[in-house]
């Protein structure tokens, strides 16, 4: 991006709703322009759809940096989904931290099978994290267009982490390339 588009950028949150809080909270507080959203993986697709277009929708920025964790990401991703192209045109990065694998079921249209990434991506992994193996991981980042990353840090990433400041790098080099 041109450092003149980051004045006209808006930091979309998609969190997990079933987790307590942590890093994604702080980072909503930490930048000047921020959308939220959350799902939980207990909820329907069409439930995260409607609740991560909601966000969207409140977004008058004509960029949009979107980072996403945990079932939060599912709910990203079946948004991105049904996004025009337009829509897609917005959305400049993301970064899509620590998915849950019991968190992708398969609707009708193969929503989560189907979604790409259009634009520059991470998909961020901590090491040894049970609930995302590196393997399922990899998998999942070639589905989509995404890049593989492991942090630094082990484990699941949803705890406070002191505000992820490897991730707050991570997002400040995409949004600068």
């Amino acid at each position: 991006m041109q450092s003149h588009e980051l004045e006209d950028l808006t930091l979309l949150l998609v969190r997990d709703a079933d987790e307590a809080e942590m890093w994604i909270d702080r980072w909503a507080l930490s930048y000047p322009t921020v959308r939220t959203a959350a799902v939980s993986r207990s909820r329907p697709i069409a439930e995260w759809q409607q609740a991560v277009g909601a966000a969207v929708g409140s977004i008058h920025s004509r960029n949009i940096a979107a980072v996403a964790h945990g079932a939060g990401i599912s709910g990203w991703l079946s948004w991105l989904y049904l996004a025009d192209v337009n829509m897609q045109k917005r959305v400049k990065n993301m970064i899509l931290v620590s998915p849950r694998q019991d968190a992708f079921p398969d609707d009708a249209d193969h929503t989560l099978q189907r979604v790409r990434c259009h634009c520059p991506s991470a998909l961020v992994i901590g090491r040894n994290d049970r609930e995302c193996p590196q393997k399922w991981a990899q998998q999942q980042a070639q589905l989509w267009g995404a890049r593989l990353l492991a942090a630094p840090q082990p484990g699941r990433l949803n705890g406070h982490l002191n505000g992820w400041q490897w991730g707050m790098k991570l997002l400040q080099e995409m949004l600068l390339k």
